[in-house]
């Protein structure tokens, strides 16, 4: 949800300094915020062919035996 509030606001309701006391802004910004805190507490990992590609190759590199004279 993005903060939508502000698009058509035009002076003189909207002037410098606005958002420290626009209160629809502020509902707004505190519903965004605590959505974006939810987004980023329950955040997936998401892994990709290259990411199991790379695994591989560290994988491989590290077990590789050595030719021993």
């Amino acid at each position: 949800m993005a903060i939508t509030c502000c698009k058509n606001c035009v002076p003189p309701q909207r002037h410098p300094g606005c958002h420290g006391t626009c209160e629809q802004y502020l509902k707004e910004k505190a519903e965004y915020e605590k959505q974006k805190e939810y987004a980023k507490a329950h955040k997936t990992v998401m892994l990709t062919n290259y990411d199991f590609d790379e695994i591989a190759y560290a994988s491989s590199k590290r077990h590789k035996r050595r030719n021993r004279e």
